[in-house]
């Protein structure tokens, strides 16, 4: 379990990195919006907001991201500390046996150490809530991001020959959101099935 989850958490680090890079796209994707906009000028003036919530969805998304690199490294550590005490705890059990019932130190010792685990154990499971949790707050994004796009390709048929840039923004912003759900949803997909 614990190679398996050890992986798993890597794994779901990584493809987080194409999550980063997809989150840059969305804000040049805004920036060019918000450019496009402004030479649109009041033709456009439905699309601008919706601008400002793009660049600030890929922000939200970057910040995300790193939150849940250093959780996901948090918990990686901690994985490793409890091989290290499971392998510490089974040998005391295995000294603790062999040794007379009189004999109090080994015993002292591996209540200490089954302490360290169960507190160890905890942080693991309040770390992967954490993790979970923004999953979910991304994912929630990506699904607002869906209504954005569509709204956008909205707007964008009021901006006369600007309408094919402002249809592109709404489509890198749905093809994005798209992308990092799929991410996401694999992401948890695997750490709950390693969990």
């Amino acid at each position: 379990m614990h190679t398996e989850f050890f992986v798993s958490t890597a794994a779901c680090v990584g493809a987080l990195c194409s999550v980063q890079q997809t989150a840059i796209e969305l804000s040049l994707a805004a920036k060019n919006a918000k450019a496009i906009a402004y030479r649109a000028g009041t033709r456009a003036v439905g699309f601008k907001p919706l601008t400002d919530y793009i660049a600030e969805m890929g922000r939200d998304t970057s910040r995300l991201v790193a939150q849940i690199d250093a959780t996901a490294l948090a918990i990686a550590r901690r994985a490793v500390d409890e091989v290290r005490l499971v392998d510490a705890n089974e040998r005391l059990r295995r000294a603790r046996a062999a040794m007379p019932p009189e004999e109090t130190a080994v015993a002292a010792l591996l209540v200490a150490v089954e302490e360290e685990l169960a507190a160890n154990r905890q942080d693991i499971t309040r770390g992967l809530r954490r993790l979970y949790q923004l999953l979910g707050d991304i994912n929630q994004r990506m699904r607002a991001a869906a209504v954005i796009s569509t709204r956008a390709r909205v707007e964008a048929t009021q901006a006369g020959e600007y309408e094919r840039g402002l249809q592109l923004v709404a489509d890198t912003v749905e093809r994005s959101a798209t992308t990092i759900r799929t991410i996401i949803t694999r992401c948890e997909g695997e750490l709950r099935s390693a969990a």
